[in-house]
């Protein structure tokens, strides 16, 4: 039996029950579920059109993938180009906001990422995951603007 996010977001639980692991193939389809529905959530500034199902597997080609599963279902994920401690995407199903799996993707990559401090761009006007990455201890590394917005970058000043 297959139990659905708002299923899982009814129910208590603790972010031990949260299991990290690198993406299988057969997740590739629930990555690109919540890739799409996570993103026009998050960028309500820009038009929920321009966020396609298929943009997952270009969007993340060549990068490590690793899920956050509750249950036994795939609740969020993050893509890192590892060369460089890159974090290209980190994605919660909404449903699932504030319930530490994000945090938990964030172990998961500085564990995958040794003594590298892991680096990222946040949309300014992504208010929730700015203030997600400054209460993880993320500190400003610079800023610019691109096609979605103003960016900042933030680094890690921690590492494994």
């Amino acid at each position: 039996m297959s139990v659905t996010s708002s299923e899982i977001s009814n129910r208590r639980w603790t972010a031990s029950d949260i299991i990290v692991r690198r993406a299988a193939r057969e997740d590739r389809s629930r990555l690109a579920d919540i890739f799409l529905v996570a993103r026009r959530h998050a960028f309500t500034w820009l038009l929920p059109s321009r966020f396609k199902h298929n943009d997952f597997k270009r969007e993340t080609e060549g990068e490590l993938i690793i899920v956050a599963e509750v249950e036994g279902q795939v609740v969020g994920f993050a893509s890192i180009w590892e060369p460089d401690a890159f974090i290209h995407h980190l994605y919660v199903d909404p449903a699932m906001h504030r319930r530490g799996v994000g945090r938990a993707l964030i172990a998961g990559l500085v564990e995958i990422c040794g003594d590298k401090p892991l680096e990222l761009k946040c949309q300014t006007n992504n208010k929730p995951a700015m203030a997600f990455y400054k209460r993880l201890g993320f500190q400003t590394a610079d800023s610019g603007v691109s096609d979605m917005g103003p960016w900042i970058r933030f680094r890690a000043p921690f590492a494994r």
